[in-house]
């Protein structure tokens, strides 16, 4: 009996230190991206409906400053689409466009030690988006195809410990971006929300 509380004893205490140890986090997710639908400034140009692209998200975080109920990280989430749909009754606008969000900022984490850890997540960088080579009615898309904007993100998520190296994750963000280019004006900016799951390496 001894015996196997002083093995018990041992493994917690490694465990407990190998998880103070590791002061770096690799990310990765696969989920959806949904951007809001959008109306143009001028209404006989048509309304826009976006549909959910399927996202993947690299991240890495480094812990900045390491406690028992709090932890503070520098990350970089990389987010991107491959295609987004565009449904629109304007014959101009492309039929769909891709998506690529970096995003550097800050991730503060709660009871890092403990086998469920919730998270809120915020930061500031860039967004590339890009129509498509073809437009609603099938002909070329001739306009402006990209765009290079500033984005602000921001969500929280849950880390689900599986072992002192890994766990599971499952994330929402929140994406404010400029638009698209959708070959007519829309107002405002774009926000889309994504919603992911994936695993966690941990060193």
């Amino acid at each position: 009996m001894k015996l196997r509380l002083i093995v018990a004893l041992l493994i917690t205490l490694w465990s407990a230190g190998a998880a103070s140890a590791q002061k770096n986090e690799i990310g990765l997710l696969i989920g959806g991206l949904s951007p809001i639908d959008r109306d143009s400034k001028t209404p006989n140009l048509g309304k826009v409906a976006i549909g959910t692209g399927l996202a993947y998200q690299v991240s890495f975080a480094h812990r900045l400053v390491n406690g028992k109920v709090a932890a503070l990280y520098f990350e970089i989430p990389v987010i991107g689409t491959p295609g987004t749909d565009v449904k629109s009754s304007n014959v101009f606008s492309p039929r769909s466009y891709s998506s690529l969000f970096i995003a550097p900022g800050l991730k503060l984490k709660t009871l890092p030690l403990a086998g469920v850890s919730p998270y809120l997540a915020a930061g500031v960088g860039f967004a590339r988006l890009s129509s498509s080579i073809s437009r609603q009615d099938g002909q070329p898309n001739t306009g402006d195809r990209g765009t290079t904007t500033g984005v602000f993100d921001f969500g929280g998520g849950l880390d689900v410990k599986l072992a002192p190296f890994i766990s599971l994750r499952g994330e929402i963000r929140d994406l404010i971006s400029g638009n698209p280019e959708l070959n007519f004006t829309v107002p405002g900016k774009q926000n889309s929300v994504m919603f992911a799951a994936g695993v966690v390496l941990r060193f």
